[in-house]
């Protein structure tokens, strides 16, 4: 569905010899649990950004903090599921002021997640992109774009737990 693997099956038919690409899925579920723990990223002194990411079944919860002097604040509370028949996760992000992000996202390699953030979960409405790539199991990037594809941001996080 997303990579096929550059080898072929023949198929003998009796009109001749017929090539079928195999293609290959990504079990999005079971790769998404390389995330679940806690993720930080300095922010500067005395202030870290820290990601808690929890499993419920086939859904995911993020809880995003930013901790300054030890004080944790939340910053938004992410719920996320993955939709089989369209192959890729959908989010509803729920930010303290009330106000709301959904994102459309999904692997595009083992350690290589990439997606769009939308107007309501339209994926014809797109606000920008990201990237998440997990370097090892315990580092990853964060890489945000425009919805022109220009870089706006990147961020490293460690995994602490």
């Amino acid at each position: 569905m997303f990579y096929p693997i550059d080898c072929c099956n023949l198929l003998l038919c009796s009109n001749g010899i017929q090539a079928q690409t195999i293609q290959t899925t990504l079990n999005q579920v079971e790769l998404m649990k390389q995330f679940v723990g806690s993720w930080q990223r300095d922010e500067g002194k005395d202030t870290i950004d820290l990601w808690e990411v929890q499993q419920i079944e086939k859904a995911f919860v993020t809880t995003v903090y930013r901790v300054i002097n030890g004080k944790k604040s939340l910053i938004v509370a992410e719920n996320f599921g993955f939709s089989s028949k369209e192959g890729k996760f959908k989010a509803f992000l729920l930010f303290p002021s009330g106000g709301y992000q959904t994102w459309i996202a999904s692997f595009i390699s083992e350690n290589k997640w990439s997606g769009d953030y939308v107007r309501n979960l339209n994926p014809e409405e797109i606000l920008g992109k990201f990237e998440v790539i997990l370097e090892s199991p315990k580092s990853m990037t964060l890489i945000n774009y425009n919805v022109n594809g220009v870089k706006t941001g990147e961020f490293k996080y460690t995994k602490v737990k």
